[in-house]
């Protein structure tokens, strides 16, 4: 490109060098596994850390994941990083993953989904190795594509303010280089990366702001224009990496994450200034789906409008598969396979037979029911909702299934039959907690939603010498009161 790479401050190893000292990346002795796709940034990054060891001495691994998505391209590209390692005489994992195969049910683009692919087998290696840094090969221009990526698709402060030099165990030492000085820091090692034929495709608005959008802003303002846009990538980040700290404190005071699910206190929530409010569901987001990008400012808005200010039960879906539900005073993010299926909407009706004496690991549940004969002498009617204790003329086996549409029992102490999806509405169990729910049944009639009542009809009577002790052992998600 006609430009001659400078030593000391400027050209890339001087650049790297400092960023690597800013961020305090990388220590002497550190095991770093190098991401090295075989392009030019990811080839000139492992060149130059390989070159550090006058300055800092490092136990490097490279990492190499065919996607099998190119044919012989991607097949070459793997020699090609083997042959590399082996000239300098590094350890390397190459592997290869048939990813429109493994994906195949993902509803992804093929590139997104080989990224998942590659960062899971990454981190995977990582931890095999017992690395202390994984080393990525972002550039300058990386930062720049994203920055503009993300305004065209909406983003808060998190999205803007770009690539983190250091997140998590991940380091870009490059990312304060553009990427005309990484194709020169190559030519003069004498070193010709591999070319990516998918990087011109334009189906991916990625390429299209690397090929249409920043030469057309080069062109009409000047090669100055890609710097101004760096610098405001850079102060957005220092702003974002102290707001960020005010989040996950937010987030701690006011939010759960575990199982899937990530539980946000409403009236918390809405206590916080707007900043921080739209950071904290953000954050819940990004600790359900590490791996994903940004939720985007519409996403968020209408999260925090439609379902924070909605009624019980407001909800809406959210990319992949995830969903997002007000349950009382709770806003409660859901990944897929967070999710519960079964309880009152019918959904789960397998019927399940309880010995007695005996024990049933109830199926979708999360729960396990132990029954047992006893002397009227041993029962205790205060032992909490886990425990209940009823007539002992039954009829046998007794049954747990999920509560049916429409299914009624008389709740005890009331003067009527009610509906059991009513009765646990009125009890504010939330949705996901409903949906857990089972009933104990003799000859079909409810006997006690476990956990929360028993049916008048089969309380003790004080003429009864025998009963039948339940006992509901459930996880701490399932947690319902008597």
């Amino acid at each position: 490109m006609g430009k001659t790479p400078m030593r000391g401050e400027g050209g890339l190893e001087g650049k790297a060098l400092q960023t690597i000292k800013r961020h305090r990346m990388l220590s002497p002795g550190d095991r770093v596994v190098v991401s090295v796709s075989g392009g030019a940034d990811s080839v000139a990054l492992l060149l130059f850390l390989s070159g550090l060891s006058g300055k800092i001495p490092l136990d490097l691994h490279v990492f190499h994941l065919d996607h099998m998505l190119r044919g012989p391209q991607s097949a070459g590209d793997a020699e090609f990083t083997g042959s590399l390692a082996d000239e300098l005489g590094l350890p390397a994992r190459l592997e290869a993953v048939d990813v429109p195969d493994v994906t195949r049910d993902w509803d992804r683009s093929p590139e997104d989904a080989a990224r998942m692919v590659r960062i899971g087998r990454l981190l995977d290696y990582a931890r095999e190795v017992e690395a202390d840094r994984v080393a990525a090969g972002h550039t300058a221009d990386d930062q720049v594509e994203t920055f503009l990526m993300r305004v065209v698709q909406g983003a808060g402060i998190t999205g803007l303010g770009g690539i983190p030099p250091v997140s998590g165990l991940t380091v870009r030492p490059l990312i304060d280089v553009w990427r005309w000085e990484v194709e020169e820091y190559c030519s003069r090692m004498n070193v010709v990366p591999r070319q990516d034929s998918s990087n011109l495709d334009r189906r991916y608005l990625r390429n299209r702001v690397r090929l249409d959008l920043i030469p057309y802003l080069v062109g009409e303002y000047g090669p100055g224009v890609k710097d101004v846009i760096l610098r405001e990538v850079e102060a957005l980040g220092v702003d974002r990496e102290f707001i960020g700290r005010q989040v996950e404190e937010a987030f701690d005071r006011t939010a759960d994450v575990r199982e899937g699910e990530a539980r946000i206190e409403i009236e918390a929530l809405t206590a916080l200034p707007a900043s921080l409010g739209r950071g904290v569901v953000r954050e819940a987001w990004a600790r359900l789906m590490p791996l994903e990008s940004n939720l985007s400012w519409r996403h968020v808005a209408d999260i925090l409008e439609k379902v924070v200010g909605g009624a019980t039960g407001a909800r809406l879906d959210l990319p992949r598969r995830a969903e997002v539900e007000r349950e009382y005073g709770h806003l409660v993010l859901r990944t897929a396979g967070g999710r519960e299926s079964g309880g009152e909407s019918g959904e789960d009706d397998a019927v399940q037979s309880v010995p007695v004496p005996g024990k049933v690991q109830l199926t979708g549940a999360g729960m396990t029911l132990e029954a047992s004969f006893v002397d009227a002498g041993e029962v205790k009617l205060d032992e909490g909702p886990l425990v209940e204790f009823v007539r002992a003329d039954l009829v046998f086996p007794l049954t747990v299934r999920a509560p049916r549409p429409g299914e009624r029992f008389h709740p005890l102490g009331s003067p009527g039959s009610r509906k059991v999806s009513d009765f646990l509405i009125d009890r504010k169990v939330p949705r996901r907690m409903r949906r857990k729910c089972r009933l104990v049944l003799s000859g079909g009639e409810v006997v006690w939603v476990a956990g929360y009542r028993l049916d008048e009809r089969f309380r003790l009577r004080p003429t009864d010498s025998m009963a039948v002790r339940l006992i509901l052992d459930r996880d701490r998600e399932y947690d319902g009161s008597g």
